[in-house]
């Protein structure tokens, strides 16, 4: 619930013109900022230096696969670019199942062929004007950024690292990152429509991510994100109700594959 409202919010920011950098140099602090207040109410930091390069990676992924994904609701359409990015858990589970050994069965199998069909039916719907496949595209290499950075949780819960702490650095990794971002961009000027939406995307990310963070910690990957990214459908159900957004057909079919394959995944 929390991450899908977040993802309306980053398409409003969007529709409102405000520029990427500026919309990363206000998310990132507030989500740190809550991140280190969590982490101080519950145990305290805790971490150690092999979890440091684990915050690291899970920086770098977690920065690429937000920002191309911004970039693809330029001219995309919420309610579909975000089912795409949400299915970034195929890739994410079938890692788990080759490399972690975690079990694979006909369900899963079954869940994997409905959400190849999802994106194939989105690549061929035939409404140009909701969703571009340059901008579908895009969200494709979000989501498979996306599946490489929830592949990094896994390990790095393995690990039996503090979920709170672990958070809490790879967020100031990201922080840092942003930064060099915009010094890069040579950008520094912050729109003040910008503080509508980036302080409660950054609040409701953080708490969304720690709650996935702590849900890896004792669930089986490929069981648990297909039940995150349940998140599109909050997504594409206030994208259509707030932002007018109109699918099709051939849209609607696979965004219900989609979810039926997330079913299958999590029951099967």
């Amino acid at each position: 619930m929390l991450i899908g409202t977040a993802d309306v919010i980053n398409k409003l920011a969007r529709k409102s013109q405000i520029p990427i950098e500026s919309y990363l140099l206000i998310q990132s602090p507030i989500f740190s900022c809550i991140i280190l207040f969590i982490t101080l109410s519950l145990n305290g930091i805790n971490i150690c230096t092999k979890d440091i390069f684990y915050c690291l990676i899970g920086a770098i992924f977690s920065f690429s696969a937000f920002t191309i994904m911004l970039h693809s609701l330029t001219h995309g359409c919420a309610s579909i670019n975000y089912t795409v990015f949400r299915l970034s858990f195929i890739f994410s589970s079938t890692a788990a199942i080759v490399f972690l050994n975690e079990t694979i069965t006909r369900g899963k199998l079954i869940g994997i062929t409905l959400v190849l069909m999802a994106i194939l039916l989105f690549f061929h719907s035939s409404n140009k004007t909701v969703v571009l496949k340059k901008s579908l595209m895009i969200a494709v290499i979000a989501m498979l950024l996306s599946a490489c950075f929830q592949f990094i949780l896994k390990l790095a819960a393995l690990q039996n690292t503090s979920s709170p702490s672990f958070l809490l650095f790879m967020s100031l990794f990201f922080l840092a990152i942003v930064v060099l971002y915009n010094i890069f961009r040579g950008h520094f000027s912050i729109p003040r429509k910008t503080f509508l939406y980036a302080p409660l995307n950054g609040c409701l990310m953080a708490i969304g991510t720690l709650s996935i963070i702590f849900a890896l910690s004792t669930g089986e990957a490929s069981i648990v994100l297909p039940i995150v990214q349940l998140s599109f459908l909050v997504t594409g159900v206030l994208a259509v109700i707030l932002l007018k957004e109109k699918i099709n057909l051939n849209q609607i079919i696979g965004i219900i594959f989609a979810a039926t394959a997330i079913v299958i995944l999590s029951w099967f």
